[in-house]
């Protein structure tokens, strides 16, 4: 059964994640759904492997559903000293599109929600400058 479970959520991921997720309930769902658009609109900026012992930086965005069906992004913890990496997390959010139904099939509530306080995600990087989202990343190694 567990096998079978595995079978049915590749199947849905093969199958084009954005018609599975298009009735988001939830801000985690939306979470996630921005993650794998995310992951898909950059993939050679993600690291796919489980994140190093130690990071070379984390930074920390609060995202927002802007007023034009955009992504939009809020710096809430940064590293001072390799400011290239915040640039780089805050244009990944500039790149993922949001489908311009996707929100119209959103209850209301979700909108507001995703508007008013959006979700936090964090960026983790990599001493090679690649990152994984905290929603997606696999567990991080040992040291």
């Amino acid at each position: 059964m567990k096998y079978l479970t595995a079978f049915t959520a590749a199947l849905a991921l093969c199958a084009g994640f954005a018609s599975v997720r298009a009735q988001a309930q939830t801000v985690a769902d939306s979470r996630a759904d921005f993650a794998h658009r995310l992951y898909a609109s950059a993939p050679a900026d993600v690291h796919h492997q489980a994140p190093q012992p130690l990071l070379r930086a984390v930074v920390v965005l609060r995202v927002r559903l802007g007023d034009g069906g955009c992504w939009q992004a809020e710096v809430l913890r940064d590293n001072p000293l390799r400011p290239e990496l915040t640039r780089k997390a805050l244009d990944s959010v500039a790149r993922v599109s949001v489908p311009h139904d996707l929100p119209d099939a959103w209850p209301e509530a979700l909108r507001e929600e995703l508007r008013v306080n959006g979700f936090v995600e964090a960026w983790l990087f990599e001493d090679d400058g690649r990152f994984a989202l905290k929603t997606l990343a696999r567990p991080q190694k040992g040291g």
